[in-house]
């Protein structure tokens, strides 16, 4: 695009600019003035730069529900400070935030394609018909949002853009003029105060050099529906200084503007991720903001008992706030408070509410409250003299201050750079909580007291440590929906080795610790998370372990490691070698792990006994009796095989089938001849015990060659497996042809 261009983000701020000074005009500024006409009619930029975006938003968004929910949102924060400043000129008319929601409904209906054209027509009819009777700007958003969604080209949209603002011109005279005859309206306008309305199309010189770009926001997503209500109240507390200056005004409405920051810093926690630091510091927020309410409530109530009731409600406010802090410092230090101390605010905080209620019966909190209307600015509550509950309230607090500066500087000496970060920031909170009763002895405030004014700073600092540098607390908070049922386990730590989450599963392995335990104390999680171990053998299974580091902004901030329970696959991985090491009809180790075997003992120099085993005259059985048959004698002669070796220890052989009918066993340590011999016999004997025993007697019987180890070989000139194996077939040969069922010796 050549010459100037715009994008997203400049051209909304050209909105909201032209809106300040629009509305600073009208607080301000007299409206025929030229200078008055002159903000009026830049002030018209803000209307269509946001009717443009509504329908690009809807163009572009990925979430129409929640672009919806968002704009409705804002339209109700924004009725207050929008009556505050507007009451007199708007009466019961709504703000624009509301009459954009209201295009956008129509927008959303009219491209509801599953809806009968009756229904959308119905639907568009409706929102028109309520933009009519309470929109600030009646119908044009909803005819602006129209045209710039359905124009085929910018140049297209132009044309509809200024046709539509004329038309509505044209009719908005005509009811000025039949009003200034029949007085339907209470709006006295004339012609040319509203003729500034044509500006209107001077906002399209702007958006015709719109490039497309979303460009750099500052501020956040939210930073424009935030501006919308805020800058009205800035405007409102300026208008109402100018009129009603007196510095008890200036007091109250310095906590009026505390208590809207308030509510602000509350929203935009609300919507930071869930974690369970967010939580901390909402609820923070929420008794900060009970608090504020709590102390107007006193400094605009000139009755005794009034005062008196919002005292209670700002003590009962300060103990939430002494539980809210230490949570605070909890959850986003990563530490772990004692449960005591959140037992002794507790039991504090309810004793000093207790005695405040029941001053009179007991005087526990004050002896006698009066109103005195001379010793300051404004009436205050005069205690007479107060009583322990209070002293105990303020030594509480106090040490809870001092314990969690000790868990700061305690937690700072092995922090990181982001975590010093956030340790600064949550001690500027509680320096902002203490500043008013410093400042107080000193008289710089003239009497006022002003400890409500620094709860949206402290609230501030502990916003941005939620915001910026609390990057683990959403993630592990988000984790535990997604793998506590699981099989597999997670843990958490931050670069202090600290345990920010786990789920249950992982407590079968670690055993019991809490959060914020520190995590390489756990037997085997030192070696885990430092990668020297990636498996671990324990009697409840077999583990596998990864270990991943979490980035935030380029920034280390811990490692989550993850533990898969792999016992059922180790056990498969084991049944599937066991198989491929035993042949499957007789259970005796198969020729390659029987070979191995062998080979392992005779490589440690040890002696015995290599037996090679053949059933007589097989292939005879097979063709006679079937394979079947065949088969049970191969089984018989295994479990001949095991039968005469569970009369020895435990390993003394070692037995295999090489294939078809050739068995082979080593008999181990043994080498007296005599020994071999009973051992050779008593196979012959049982195998043709268990011919009988399975039907088949004196169908076959068995041949044995038996070769001697009783010394280790000369590996450097034959492999001893080898030798032994054709000593042990040259010995079977020789029984063979001796005439079968004996056995013969190399």
């Amino acid at each position: 695009m050549n010459g100037i261009s715009f994008n997203r983000t400049q051209l909304k701020y050209l909105a909201i600019i032209a809106m300040v000074v629009d509305h600073t005009a009208w607080g301000f500024v007299e409206f025929m003035s030229p200078l008055g006409q002159i903000m009026h009619i830049f002030g018209r930029f803000t209307v269509p730069i946001m009717c443009f975006f509504i329908a690009e938003g809807y163009r572009h968004t990925s979430n129409i529900g929640k672009y919806i929910s968002r704009m409705m949102t804002f339209a109700v924060i924004s009725i207050i400070p929008f009556y505050l400043f507007f009451h007199e000129e708007y009466d019961y008319r709504q703000n624009i935030i509301f009459d954009l929601t209201l295009a956008l409904l129509a927008l959303c209906a009219m491209e509801k394609k599953s809806w009968p054209k009756p229904l959308r027509t119905a639907a568009v009819a409706a929102l028109i018909a309520v933009s009519m009777l309470i929109g600030g700007w009646v119908i044009m958003p909803i005819v602006y949002v129209l045209v710039f969604y359905y124009g085929r080209d910018f140049k297209d949209k132009a044309k509809k853009f200024c046709f539509f603002t004329i038309l509505m011109e044209v009719v908005l005279i005509a009811a000025i003029l039949l009003n200034q005859r029949y007085h339907f309206s209470g709006y006295d306008w004339t012609v040319q105060e509203r003729l500034y309305l044509l500006g209107f199309m001077i906002a399209l010189i702007p958006l015709s050099r719109y490039n497309g770009e979303k460009g750099t926001q500052v501020g956040g997503r939210y930073f424009f529906y935030i501006f919308y209500p805020a800058h009205f109240m800035v405007l409102f507390g300026i208008k109402y200084l100018i009129c009603n200056f007196t510095w008890q005004n200036v007091y109250v409405l310095s906590h009026v503007v505390a208590l809207g920051i308030a509510l602000i810093i509350l929203f935009y926690v609300i919507i930071q991720p869930v974690s369970r630091a967010q939580m901390a510091v909402t609820f923070f927020m929420t008794v900060g903001v009970m608090y504020i309410y709590g102390f107007l409530l006193e400094i605009t109530t000139n009755e005794v008992e009034g005062v008196y009731t919002a005292t209670k409600l700002q003590y009962f406010a300060e103990g939430l706030v002494m539980l809210s802090i230490t949570l605070c410092v909890q959850e986003l230090c990563h530490t772990r408070i004692p449960s005591f101390v959140y037992a002794i605010e507790a039991v504090v905080s309810s004793f000093t509410v207790y005695s405040l209620f029941t001053y009179r019966q007991n005087g526990y909190m004050y002896r006698e409250i009066t109103m005195n209307t001379t010793a300051g600015p404004f009436p205050r509550m005069e205690i007479t003299d107060y009583g322990i509950a209070f002293y105990l309230f303020v030594a509480t607090f106090f040490a809870v201050c001092v314990l969690i500066i000790a868990i700061g500087v305690y937690s700072a000496k092995t922090a990181d750079e982001i975590q010093k970060k956030r340790l600064r920031l949550l001690l500027y909170a509680m320096i902002s909580m203490w500043a008013a009763y410093v400042i107080k002895p000193l008289d710089l405030t003239r009497g006022y007291e002003i400890p409500a004014l620094f709860i949206p700073i402290s609230a501030t600092f502990l916003a941005l440590a939620l915001a910026k540098y609390s990057y683990l607390d959403s993630i592990s908070f988000n984790f535990s929906n997604a793998v506590d049922r699981g099989r597999e386990g997670m843990l958490i730590i931050d670069r202090n080795h600290r345990v920010l989450y786990n789920n249950d599963y992982v407590h079968t392995i670690f055993g019991n610790f809490s959060r914020y335990h520190d995590a390489y104390r756990l037997p085997h999680a030192r070696e885990a998370f430092e990668g020297s171990i990636t498996k671990l053998e324990l009697p409840s299974g077999t583990y596998e372990l990864r270990v991943e580091p979490l980035m935030e902004q380029g920034h280390h901030t811990g490692d989550i490691l993850w533990i898969f329970d792999m016992t059922e696959h180790y056990e498969y991985l084991s049944k599937v070698e066991e198989y491929s090491m035993h042949d499957d009809l007789t259970g005796l180790l198969t020729r390659q792990a029987f070979e191995d075997e062998v080979c392992g003992i005779l490589d440690a120099g040890l002696t015995g006994a290599f037996y090679m085993v053949d059933v007589d005259r097989f292939k005879h059985v097979n063709d006679t009796y079937g394979h079947q048959i065949g088969d049970e004698v191969l089984i018989a002669l295994s479990d001949a095989l095991r039968s005469v070796a569970e009369k020895l220890p435990e390993g003394t052989i070692v037995m295999g089938r090489l294939g078809g009918d050739e068995f082979c066993f080593f008999y181990r340590d043994t080498t007296e001849r005599k020994w071999l011999s009973v051992f050779a016999e008593g196979l012959i004997e049982a195998f043709d015990s268990k011919l009988a025993a399975i039907g088949h007697p004196d169908i076959t019987s068995v041949s044995i060659g038996i070769a001697v180890v009783t010394e280790p070989f000369d590996s450097a000139h034959t492999i001893p497996y080898t030798a032994v194996y054709k000593q042990a077939d040259k010995a079977l040969y020789e029984a063979k042809g001796a005439g079968r069922r004996t056995y013969r010796f190399f």
